[in-house]
């Protein structure tokens, strides 16, 4: 790992299976800790560069080393790596695995790489019919992606690898009486057209890393404003997920999101990485400002509202805080103080006058008088870098609330400063601490709440006046970067956006989930359709590499859930049937086990285990009338299980090479299993005895699989054979 003097970040993990390098960029707080822990701790001069690439001078050919200037630690010595040097490993662990538990906050980190790196598009193939009449669809692996006539050939269109989309997944069904095809890409994106005529349905755009987030009702809508690390600034519908539209940014992303009302016009203000913000009217779309005077990325927003006016103010990476009039765009004034990037901003109110106050990574925490810009008071934040300020009142009385790289939100006076209390969840033993990211004002019963999102991916709802926490949602999504609360007229929406490129709406009082707009964070690794039944329509399921199941109405896109299938580990497989009249979701891993999932209800089902490899393709099934799962491995082997009791029904022995295709199919009274695996093998075996009934040698992949009533169709790069 490497810090350079302009505080990029560069961290190279080498094992046997690859070398992996993420890139960043530190504030200049991280190095400046560092730096002045580090000078307390005497070293020994640092080794020639040439001996300081090999082993450290240790005992243990595995200890550590830190080197910084001319100076280094190593461990086994008489100057051993300092404690310090946790702040170092934690840098580390953030970057390489952004998506998992985040120790900093992530203001002192900007990641360039945020989920899953794409190694390798590998082909995909689907069966169905399109006009009535078999058919298949084929993406080869980064080259486009086709659709063809299954038996009597022809092609039916498609795209080339010039067309912007890099394709990963494919599926064919059918919704409300219209043939579909769905493509997923390597950008999470799911783009689904009508197969008949070639017509783009619904779709959603890629993943743009973490998300910040901004919700208000809006001429009587409740809707949810959200922006990520690059891409432009989207509306959504809070209810159901509806994409209502863009705010263009130029593609630059956004690092902070705002509503805010002028004279009865709502707005959004949104802060660039290039230190410029944007207001627009959120009714209408239109850009009313465009606000000059950062230089470098604008990390935090608030409004005052003053009548048919309001001020905003805007706190920046170059450690200054601007204010200016909403209504004019003009600037009003620039308050300098601060020695480190601004993370908070909030207005209150002091003696009748008011006030703004501040946080930043300089660990203090200031207040300005607003008509004249001039400074109040400043005082240490608490320790540990605060990360985020709101203004609450309680009892009437109004309160400065920050959260810190500790995971406390501290209560503050706001005339001296003074504590009041803090909110701090439990621990339990071994879970370390998470940071609060993000902090967010809301009332439920008349009661006032603070929302904070964790580092851990948690959000917790807290009880301003008592300090206890209600309740907490589990991560879903990786770590918490922003969270909103919406005050609909019907009832408050908790909104948050991760770094997993995710937004999650929530009933504030309950925190069940309504809605999940956003696309997968990494690469689609599996799609397929749900037919419908009885009381719920036609479903389009899509997996990711970030460990996420998605479920969309075929016919529109509208957002149903999403499910946490294998965090960490992404979903290499999925497969969908129906049991007793319900939905069933097979997911697969590459944690060696399959899981069932209720797919209306979204409940988890029994985790399948037994497996010796990850599965690559799964299939559902029946035998002797009993609802059957199937999973092809790695290793070439099929083993199958009982839903319902969860006892193995078969284990179905194949070549050594991973199953890539695989279907269960009756055909005069029994029931045949195919598999294709990357040997170019194709196998069918009888299920009830495990009788490897044929086995046979082609020209391609077999990718996926269809029985009829002449034989088997199979399709592979290069287009589809009859057998």
């Amino acid at each position: 790992m490497t810090i350079e003097e302009d505080s990029a970040l560069l961290v190279e993990r080498r094992t046997p299976a690859g070398e992996t390098v993420r890139r960043g960029q530190l504030d200049q707080a991280v190095p400046q800790r560092l730096l002045a822990a580090l000078r307390a701790t005497p070293g020994t001069p640092a080794p020639p560069a040439a001996e300081s690439a090999g082993r450290p001078a240790a005992a243990d050919p595995a200890a550590r080393r830190l080197t910084v200037g001319d100076t280094c630690w190593t461990d086994g010595t008489d100057t051993p790596v300092p404690p310090a040097a946790r702040l170092v490993e934690a840098l580390a662990f953030q970057l390489l695995q952004p998506l998992e538990f985040g120790q900093l906050p992530l203001a002192v980190l900007q990641s360039e790489t945020v989920g899953p790196e794409v190694t390798e598009v590998r082909p995909a193939a689907a069966i169905g019919t399109v006009d009535g009449r078999p058919a298949f669809a084929l993406a080869e692996g980064g080259q486009g992606f086709e659709l063809g006539r299954l038996g009597e050939g022809g092609s039916l269109g498609g795209s080339d690898g010039g067309a912007g989309l890099v394709p990963t997944a494919v599926a064919l069904g059918t919704a409300g009486g219209r043939e579909l095809f769905a493509v997923g890409a390597v950008d999470g994106s799911v783009q689904v057209w009508d197969a008949a005529t070639g017509v783009l349905v619904h779709g959603t755009s890629g993943g743009e890393g973490t998300q910040v987030v901004a919700a208000a009702l809006v001429q009587g809508v409740p809707l949810v404003f959200s922006g990520g690390h690059r891409g432009e600034v989207r509306a959504w519908q809070a209810e159901d997920g509806k994409a209502l539209g863009l705010l263009a940014v130029g593609s630059l992303g956004v690092r902070a999101l705002l509503h805010a009302r002028c004279a009865d016009v709502d707005l959004v203000v949104a802060g660039a990485p290039d230190g410029t913000a944007r207001v627009w009217n959120a009714s209408t779309g239109a850009q009313l400002h465009l606000l000059v005077g950062h230089e470098g990325p604008v990390t935090a927003l608030a409004v005052l509202p003053l009548g048919d006016q309001a001020l905003l103010a805007t706190g920046g990476q170059d450690h200054t805080v601007r204010l200016w009039d909403l209504a004019t765009g003009r600037p009003v004034a620039v308050l300098t103080g601060h020695s480190a990037t601004v993370t908070g901003l909030a207005f209150t109110e002091s003696d009748g006058r008011p006030v703004l106050a501040s946080t930043a990574l300089d660990n203090t925490l200031r207040t300005w008088d607003v008509h004249t810009g001039t400074a109040l008071g400043g005082r240490p934040a608490g320790g540990g870098w605060p990360t985020s300020l709101v203004a609450v009142t309680v009892a009437g009385t109004d309160l400065l609330a920050s959260g810190d790289e500790r995971g406390r939100i501290r209560l503050w006076e706001i005339a001296g400063g003074k504590p009041v209390g803090a909110c701090e969840p439990e621990r339990s033993a071994g879970t370390g601490t998470a940071p609060v990211n993000a902090l967010a004002v809301g009332e439920l019963y008349g009661r006032p709440l603070l929302v904070a999102g964790y580092g851990d991916g948690r959000v917790r709802l807290w009880d301003a006046a008592t300090r206890t926490e209600l309740y907490g949602l589990e991560p879903d999504g990786g770590p918490v970067g922003s969270v909103a609360v919406l005050a609909s007229a019907d009832e408050p929406v908790l909104v948050c956006g991760t770094v997993a490129g995710a937004v999650r709406c929530h009933r504030l009082r309950d925190g069940s989930p309504l809605s999940v707009p956003t696309p997968h964070a990494g690469p689609v690794t599996a799609l397929a359709f749900g037919d419908p039944v009885p009381g719920a329509a036609a479903v389009l399921v899509s997996a990711g590499a970030e460990g996420t199941v998605r479920v969309r109405q075929a016919a529109d896109g509208a957002p149903v859930r999403q499910l946490s299938a294998a965090p960490g580990d992404g979903v290499a497989a999925l497969a969908v049937g129906e049991v007793n009249g319900r939905r069933l979701l097979a997911t697969a891993g590459r944690d060696r086990s399959v899981r069932l999932w209720d797919l209306d209800g979204g409940q988890a089902g029994p985790v399948l285990t037994g497996l010796r490899e990850p599965a690559a393709a799964l299939a559902l099934g029946s035998l002797a009338g009993r609802a059957v799962v199937l999973a092809g491995c790695a290793d070439g082997s099929v083993l199958g299980w009982d839903v319902l009791g969860g006892h193995t029904v078969g284990d179905l022995a194949g070549g050594t090479c991973e199953v890539r295709s695989l279907i269960c199919r009756e055909l005069d009274g029994e029931v045949l299993v195919a598999a294709g695996d990357t040997a170019a093998t194709l196998r069918l075996w009888h299920l009830a005895s495990g009788a490897l009934v044929n086995e046979a040698q082609l020209d391609r992949t077999p990718l996926a699989i269809a029985f009829d009533g002449a034989g088997l169709h199979v399709v592979g790069p290069g287009g589809a054979l009859a057998l």
